[in-house]
């Protein structure tokens, strides 16, 4: 296996990146990401409605900007090939890590972050490696773990961004959020570049 830790996370990189890829096809993305948000709001007022679209329509959306971030034709229907193509590892992934980091916030918060932060990779690996639920968790949290405080650096940028997309009415949002799932897939491809994926 690829030595990851011997990586590191440019995050300026990361973020030069990310705009760029949004640039290229900015109506698309920002559409993209409003109506991901719009079928979001109405799913949370409707049980367990959430936790089966929530996966599979976020992989959409990071299959969307991973194909325009490689120079790729992308479309709008690409947003639901996590239906189409991922739709069981996508939902159990969303459901498994939901309990997971549920359950790490209610014992001492602090596990509950950790792990909130380690299967930031998960979709990205599920849609990328077509790994299944369970093997993408664990490649992404071993991936993030040995870059753990400098993905933090990074989450935390993403934090800022979205929170101030988040002030004009959310509107900032349709820009934000494609921006930061670029640019996290930037640091996803450059972490991953070579590596064998391990499913112990």
């Amino acid at each position: 296996m690829r030595d990851t830790e011997s990586a590191s996370i440019d995050i300026g990189a990361a973020m030069a990146e990310g705009w760029a890829t949004y640039k290229r096809e900015p109506l698309l993305l920002s559409s993209a990401t409003l109506l991901l948000l719009v079928i979001n709001t109405i799913a949370t007022n409707i049980p367990f409605l959430n936790m089966v679209l929530y996966g599979p329509m976020l992989a959409g959306l990071y299959i969307l900007v991973m194909r325009v971030a490689r120079g790729e034709n992308a479309s709008f229907g690409n947003l639901f090939d996590g239906f189409r193509q991922f739709f069981v590892p996508t939902v159990l992934a969303s459901v498994v890590t939901s309990i997971l980091i549920t359950l790490g916030i209610l014992l001492l918060v602090l596990p509950g972050i950790y792990l909130a932060l380690a299967y930031g990779f998960t979709y990205m690996y599920i849609v990328d490696r077509q790994l299944d639920f369970w093997p993408a968790m664990e490649a992404s949290r071993k991936t993030i773990t040995a870059h753990f405080w400098q993905y933090l650096v990074l989450a935390l940028l993403f934090l800022v961004i979205c929170l101030l997309g988040a002030i004009p009415f959310g509107l900032g949002l349709l820009v934000a959020m494609p921006l930061c799932m670029a640019a996290q897939y930037c640091v996803y491809r450059d972490l991953t570049a070579g590596e064998a994926v391990l499913s112990d």
